[in-house]
């Protein structure tokens, strides 16, 4: 479990940081000088990465719930559970990955409001 966790959160810190980058570099290209306007380059980058994020859970409701049970192969209970536990898990770990990225975005568009006021 320590395993996932710190594999999500290390992942997501190095996602933000290339998201960061991008961002930096985009926003050089198209004359950003402000820092706000940095600061909003950086939050809809978090905001998009979020609702993809949500997005992602609310499309795994909609699966059809006897996905397992129709199968070719002829799989009991305790094997279809750990199918779908792992479909499960999987939409839930890419949205701590995408809402942990978001998350530090908002923190680079706070720290970049904060530098530039200084």
């Amino acid at each position: 479990m320590k395993n996932r966790i710190l594999r999500i959160l290390i992942s997501a810190l190095l996602f933000s940081l290339i998201s960061g980058i991008v961002v930096t570099i985009t926003g050089l290209l198209l004359g950003w000088k402000t820092s706000t306007q940095f600061s909003d380059g950086f939050f809809w980058a978090g905001a998009i990465m979020i609702a993809v994020g949500v997005l992602n859970v609310m499309g795994m409701r909609n699966q059809p719930t006897g996905l397992y049970s129709q199968s070719l192969v002829h799989l009991d209970m305790d094997e279809r559970f750990k199918f779908w536990a792992a479909d499960t898990l999987h939409g839930y770990n890419l949205l701590a990955f995408l809402g942990i990225s978001g998350l530090l975005l908002f923190s680079l568009a706070s720290l970049a409001l904060l530098v530039g006021r200084k």
